[in-house]
């Protein structure tokens, strides 16, 4: 990845141009305990555009990154690119369209030793009880950093300092869909059926992702989740529903 950095007092981005058919915007703000405003604004603004050529836009912690068809696109991307930027952020001085609206998503997650494997020896290593551990992991309102690993596994942050657990030194086999997973100072859902190093200590009975539903997959970057614990039985009432692995 090469900068072409243009950077003037008004501008919140650097522009990259990646490779020949995609162009990087990222934050001059550094990373926080979520994604900018302004980044999430600044997707919402380019999908709004409908920009000939666009074919993806991929948000991902303190950048975005603008996927295009060469062959449709403006032959001048970095010229493009600034352009854009100066559009959005003339809008965005006018209108305070930097406070970019945020879906809340509420998990339903089963914090049963049956399904989370790790939880037990989570507490112990947390020196929490099983309560403590639940507690402090489902209170918390998570943000959606990006997507990535499997199609719709979401890393999320941050997570409490006290129940941040390091990966297994040797990954699981097979990890089941549903598992609610810690992993340093990020959570995550595992979408379907996958080896995986992360500490389970639980399971949603939601399908995360489905090839046969437009959106793909429940989260996206930027969301705010919430999980909240419910009883075995209740898991396994509404996964005999869901059709999860």
């Amino acid at each position: 990845m090469v900068s072409l950095g243009m950077q003037s007092q008004r501008s919140i981005f650097q522009i990259q141009l990646l490779g020949d058919h995609a162009i990087v915007f990222k934050t001059t703000t550094g990373l926080h305990d979520g994604i900018d405003h302004n980044l999430l604004a600044f997707n919402q603004f380019i999908t709004d555009e409908k920009i000939k050529g666009v074919r993806d836009i991929i948000l991902a912690y303190d950048t975005l990154t603008l996927i295009y068809d060469i062959l449709s696109f403006d032959p001048n991307p970095y010229l493009f690119a600034n352009h854009l930027l100066e559009k959005f952020l003339a809008i965005s001085t006018n209108t305070n369209a930097s406070k970019a609206d945020l879906r809340c998503i509420e998990i339903p997650v089963c914090y049963d030793p049956s399904l989370g494997f790790d939880l037990s020896d989570a507490a112990i290593k947390s020196n929490l009880s099983i309560e403590a551990l639940i507690q402090q992991h489902s209170e918390k309102v998570y943000t959606v950093y990006c997507l990535g690993f499997l199609p719709g596994f979401a890393y999320m942050g941050n997570v409490p300092k006290s129940i941040q657990l390091p990966r297994h030194a040797s990954p699981r086999t097979n990890v089941l869909a549903g598992s609610v997973g810690i992993a340093g100072k990020q959570t995550g859902i595992y979408p379907m059926k996958s080896p995986g190093g992360w500490q389970i200590i639980g399971r949603t009975p939601l399908k995360i992702f489905d090839p046969n539903t437009a959106t793909l997959t429940l989260f996206k970057a930027g969301d705010q989740v919430k999980f909240n614990p419910i009883s075995l039985e209740l898991f396994h009432q509404l996964n005999a529903h869901q059709d999860v692995d």
